[in-house]
């Protein structure tokens, strides 16, 4: 989706999550076969795990926006696994390959409603969807056929920790080469 203008800016709010993930990363893409450019691996940088994705925010929103989510912070930080693979919307046609939150998954629900519910006048569109705790990895190209993601189901991995002890604001800039995500504000748990 592009900005409308220079006065607004593309949002979503997550936790980061790359630390964690990074050093398993390369023997999850190298377990499946695929040819390059068939997935597009996110970047360690910017691995996260998306509670809310707002879209279009005006820029004189954005500190009421800020406000509403320090209330969020009144939530104790906690520690979920991140354990499991998965692909989006099916195995038949991946889109989205994902690592799944195990332990914690309550937690994490628990933590998306409140941000959903602290930001929902700052949300473009009213689509509601439901929201499955996840780290989204890689997406697959649209042009380069069919993929065999059994192995990449089956990947067995031990489960990483992932110190949830913040929420952080990001601007997602959408370029050639890939989304890029700035931190914007950082709103400690407590």
């Amino acid at each position: 989706m592009r900005l409308r203008n220079d006065f607004e800016k593309r949002l979503f709010i997550g936790i980061p999550a790359g630390r964690e993930i990074k050093p398993i990363m390369f023997d999850i893409q190298s377990s499946m076969e695929h040819k390059p450019g068939q997935i597009r691996w996110v970047p360690p940088k910017n691995i996260h795990m998306t509670l809310f994705f707002l879209g279009n925010v005006c820029l004189d929103g954005i500190p009421k926006l800020t406000e509403a989510l320090e209330d969020v912070v009144a939530l104790n930080h906690f520690r979920a696994s991140i354990e499991k693979t998965g692909v989006f919307p099916s195995t038949r046609n991946p889109k989205i390959f994902w690592l799944g939150v195990g332990r914690g998954r309550q937690k994490m629900i628990l933590l998306h409603e409140k941000v959903k519910k602290a930001v929902s006048l700052f949300k473009e569109g009213k689509k509601e969807e439901n929201f499955i705790p996840h780290i989204s990895i890689g997406r697959a190209a649209k042009s380069y056929g069919k993929i065999d993601v059994l192995p990449f189901l089956e990947y067995v991995y031990s489960p990483r920790e992932l110190d949830v002890n913040s929420v952080v604001l990001y601007e997602s800039q959408l370029l050639a080469e890939g989304g890029e995500y700035k931190v914007l504000t950082r709103f400690p748990l407590n």
